[in-house]
C-alpha cells in the first residue's frame, strides 16, 4: 500500500517537472549568450531543423559545426531574425 503511494507520488512529480518543462521551452526568450543545437533554433524561427541547416550552409546564420553537430549562439540568431 505504501508502495503504490510512493509510485503514485513520482508519477504525479514526473508529470509536474514535464509540464513545467514544456511549458518552459514555449516561453522562453532567445538568450544571447547561450549556444543551441540546430534542433532548438529551428523551434524559435519556426521552421524544420533541415531548413536551418540550409539556412547556415547558405551562410545566413552564423553556427560552427562540433562532433556532427551544428551550434548557433543565441545571438547569431537574433541578428538572422532582425534581418
Amino acid at each position: 500500500m505504501i508502495w503504490a503511494a510512493i509510485v503514485r507520488a513520482g508519477t504525479l512529480i514526473s508529470v509536474g517537472t514535464a509540464a513545467l518543462h514544456l511549458y518552459d521551452e514555449h516561453t522562453r526568450a532567445i538568450n544571447t549568450s547561450r549556444i543551441y543545437r540546430s534542433s532548438e533554433t529551428a523551434r524559435f524561427l519556426g521552421v524544420s531543423r533541415t531548413e536551418v541547416v540550409k539556412l547556415i550552409k547558405a551562410k545566413k546564420i552564423h553556427a560552427k559545426l562540433m562532433n556532427g553537430n551544428y551550434r548557433i549562439l543565441g545571438q547569431n540568431i537574433i541578428e538572422y531574425l532582425n534581418q
